[in-house]
């Protein structure tokens, strides 16, 4: 069986620095991304999310949602589970994640603690050789 191959395409934040609040969505300023072509993620359907810590209170679980971007372009259908990771320190979390729709956004919740931090995006996709 041939082996798989990806691209992957440039990371951009997709929420700036924020504090994330346990049991609670980011609502730090947030980037959509776009998967149409020449866009930030360009004809991707997967994409590795990573949650870089800056500040650390104490263990803490971290949920990765995707929120879809209405049809009609406007507004966002409700947060869809992608993923989620522990937190045990001021550090760099990736979680990869399947099913991006067309367009949409990357939210991330906090259970258990509070912790800061900045969210990006790096578009991945199969290869064609």
């Amino acid at each position: 069986m041939a082996r798989a191959f990806y691209r992957y395409i440039a990371a951009f934040t997709c929420q700036a620095s924020a504090v994330v609040v346990a049991g609670a969505f980011s609502t730090g300023t947030q980037t959509g991304f776009d998967t149409l072509a020449g866009q930030n993620a360009d004809g991707c359907d997967e994409a590795e999310i990573e949650i870089k810590v800056t500040t650390f209170v104490s263990v803490a679980r971290c949920e990765v949602y995707m929120e879809a971007l209405q049809h009609d372009g406007v507004g966002y259908a409700a947060p869809k589970l992608l993923g989620s990771v522990a937190i045990a320190s001021a550090d760099d979390y990736a979680v990869r994640v399947v099913g991006l729709s067309e367009k949409g956004r990357i939210i991330v919740k906090a259970l258990d603690a509070n912790f800061t931090a900045v969210v990006s995006m790096r578009g991945i996709y199969p290869a064609d050789v």
